[in-house]
């Protein structure tokens, strides 16, 4: 996604959608690192989500919609959940924010496949499915993030294969 986005002009991406799914992500990293969880697979995102925010503020693709407010609401519900009730809420409205928040992407995915990055969606899904897999316990810590992530990745990838 960052190498697509560097290399175009960034159409029809957002740097605060980016910036606060990045946000997101790195919550949902730091939240299942405290409770003994594998956040390799989040902080990929995280890590993703960042570089390519970054290239979208070189490029001034700065635009804000209600969809982001709703977004940055739910990445502060997200830090108030953190703070009065402990990580584990927080790694669920992560997830369920993440997954609220990558609609949009689904929607465009199914549109118009050919403008959705085909090989990170699909390394993706397969880190995802690994993730969930390999978990070391059958624990909502340890599989919900790579769990949802299957299917919004599956998503993500089968357009490609039906069109």
């Amino acid at each position: 996604m960052v190498t697509k986005t560097a290399g175009g002009k960034g159409e029809g991406l957002s740097l605060t959608t980016f910036g606060l799914w990045a946000a997101l992500a790195w919550i949902t990293s730091v939240t299942m690192f405290k409770q003994g969880a594998n956040p390799a697979v989040p902080t990929i995102y995280a890590v993703g989500a960042t570089a390519t925010t970054v290239v979208l503020l070189l490029k001034g693709k700065c635009q804000w919609s209600g969809f982001d407010t709703l977004i940055a609401a739910m990445v502060a519900i997200c830090v108030w959940l953190w703070l009065t009730s402990g990580p584990r809420n927080a790694l669920i409205m992560s997830v369920v924010a993440t997954l609220i928040a990558g609609t949009p992407f689904i929607v465009m995915t199914w549109k118009n496949p050919a403008h959705s990055p085909i090989v990170p969606n699909a390394a993706f899904l397969v880190a995802n499915t690994l993730a969930f897999v390999s978990a070391k316990d059958w624990t909502l810590e340890d599989r919900l993030f790579a769990g949802v992530n299957v299917g919004v990745c599956g998503m993500l990838v089968l357009p490609w294969l039906l069109f």
